[in-house]
């Protein structure tokens, strides 16, 4: 990671990568954040806490299909977008809002509710400056249930385009 000098009273984003894949229910991370304070360095931790689901296909109070992105890109013919459908699955209607994603690799389609038991489609779609990188990172959606439930879907590109050598970039 690349340091960057801050002003007093300045802000910038920070990425924190938390992959799942071996963990499962309830887990919770506090990964820390070191800053000079005069010529001392500090530390403070933000504490990161998710239930990982094993199985996607049983999620409540939706259900979204595919449950992760892959807009992966094998031979010449770019793909860029990919439409996935998101299921209530629950007995109340649902409004569903954007509340996390990369700024400005890709825009996200999401219906503004889906009614109780229905389906309803939404799209990711990537920015064209991002065509030929790979990448996993997600995108987080909120609902209006009564828990306000978070869903953070992954989202993965792979280039391979026969006779074209690879320049991209992957967070592995």
């Amino acid at each position: 990671m690349k340091a960057k000098e801050l002003a007093v009273g300045d802000s910038t984003d920070l990425e924190i990568i938390y992959n799942t894949r071996t963990y499962r229910n309830r887990q919770s991370k506090k990964p820390s954040i070191t800053y000079q304070q005069s010529t001392s360095d500090q530390s403070k931790h933000v504490e990161i806490t998710a239930f990982v689901v094993s199985n996607p296909d049983s999620t409540y109070p939706i259900v979204i299909k595919p449950y992760k992105f892959n807009i992966s890109q094998f031979g010449e013919a770019t793909r860029d977008e990919l439409t996935f459908e998101i299921h209530n699955v629950s007995p109340e209607d649902v409004e569903i809002k954007l509340v996390g994603m990369p700024v400005g690799m890709f825009s996200v389609e999401l219906p503004k509710k889906v009614s109780a038991g229905k389906s309803k489609e939404g799209k990711i779609k990537l920015n064209k400056d991002y065509i030929d990188e790979e990448f996993e990172k997600s995108i987080t959606i909120e609902l209006s249930d009564k828990n306000l439930s978070r869903f953070t879907i992954p989202v993965k590109r792979q280039v391979r385009i026969p006779g074209k050598t690879s320049t991209a970039h992957s967070n592995d």
